[in-house]
Order: structure tokens, then C-alpha cells, then sequence
């Protein structure tokens, strides 16, 4: 459990990376592909995400992000039959208990600082055309940053992103990215607004 809480720190600082790429300059070159995700996070300032553990195991973990500014709702599925729901809405934690939203100050204060040190700009990405995703024995076209010291490999299918590559307390995860989008429904919005 404590391991799968870090893996789903670690996708947060992923998700708030890809958001926080934001700062690139306006000057900044579009040519990559990473930079269109960015340039539509951009615009939007939005990010929902749905993206599952590549384990080999029967049941994968599976991680919902809704990001909207710094607040952001996540929904990580452990188990088929145990999940844990976390809101960080104005820098406060909330982790969701018997159906209701309870406050959970570690929970905002270890996201803050994942997101905080993670400011890489789009003259930190590198082309890694032929990338070995060791999970899945593919080779598919990467960018990579490194932020924080860690280096983070955005792998595409053509335009569309297919994984992400990270290290967690020292052990290489692979996440397949399921959806990605900048836009969410209204039940969304209501978790970020603690409503539901």
C-alpha cells in the first residue's frame, strides 16, 4: 500500500509536470510533440487523465487525474474493490472517507512540493526517436525532460501519447495513457469542488 501511495505521488508529479510545462515562453518553438500537449494545456488550463499501471499482473492499478490550475482531483484504483479519492483544492488535501470529503493536510502539502519542484521548460525536452519502453518491449518516438533530477519519457503513437516512463522510489514505472484530454464533465468539476 505505502509503495502504490508513492507510485501515485510520482503519477501526480507527472500530471502537474505536463500542467506546469505551461511555463514555457511564448517564444518557445512548437516543433515537438510534447509542446502541443502543452500548448493545449495552455489554452485550457485543464488536464484529465486516465492512465493504468503497466504491471503484467491480472489487475493493474489505474489513476484518474482531473487538474484544473494548481487544484486537482485523482482517483487511484488499487484493487478491483479498493480505490482512494484526493482533492487538492487551494493547497489544502482532502481524501474522500464513508462518502465524505475529510480534510487530509499531507495529502496537499506532498503535492505541493512535487509540483513546485517540477518547472521544466520546453528547452529541457530531448528526442529519443527509437525509446525502449522495457515494460512492453516497444520501441516507439519519446521526448524526454528531466525534472527534479528524473528524467520523464513521453512516449507517442504517432501525435497520440501511449506511455509515460518515470522512476518511483527507484523503480522504473510504465503508465499507458488510456485518455488524455483537456476538458472534463460537470460530475468532475463537482469532486473538485467537493460537491460529490
Amino acid at each position: 500500500m505505502k509503495m502504490l501511495k508513492k507510485i501515485a505521488a510520482a503519477i501526480m508529479a507527472v500530471a502537474m509536470a505536463t500542467l506546469m510545462l505551461t511555463a514555457c515562453g511564448e517564444d518557445s518553438t512548437p516543433s515537438y510533440r510534447l509542446q502541443k500537449i502543452v500548448e493545449a494545456n495552455q489554452k485550457a488550463s485543464k488536464i484529465y487523465a486516465d492512465m493504468t499501471l503497466v504491471t503484467g499482473e491480472e489487475f493493474s492499478p489505474n489513476y484518474v487525474y482531473a487538474i484544473n490550475g494548481q487544484n486537482m482531483y485523482a482517483k487511484i484504483q488499487f484493487t478491483a474493490n479498493r480505490s482512494m479519492e484526493v482533492v487538492v483544492k487551494d493547497g489544502k488535501g482532502y481524501m474522500k472517507e464513508a462518502g465524505q470529503w475529510v480534510e487530509a493536510p499531507n495529502m496537499g502539502e506532498n503535492l505541493k512540493q512535487n509540483s513546485t519542484a517540477i518547472t521544466p521548460v520546453a528547452g529541457n525536452i530531448v528526442v529519443a526517436p527509437e525509446y525502449k519502453v522495457e515494460a512492453t518491449g516497444e520501441t516507439m518516438y519519446a521526448e524526454t525532460i528531466v525534472s527534479n533530477g528524473q528524467e520523464i519519457a513521453y512516449c507517442f503513437n504517432g501525435d497520440k501519447l501511449a506511455y509515460i516512463v518515470t522512476t518511483a522510489e527507484g523503480q522504473k514505472i510504465t503508465l499507458k495513457v488510456n485518455k488524455w484530454e483537456n476538458s472534463y464533465d460537470q460530475a468532475i468539476q463537482d469532486k473538485l469542488d467537493l460537491k460529490a
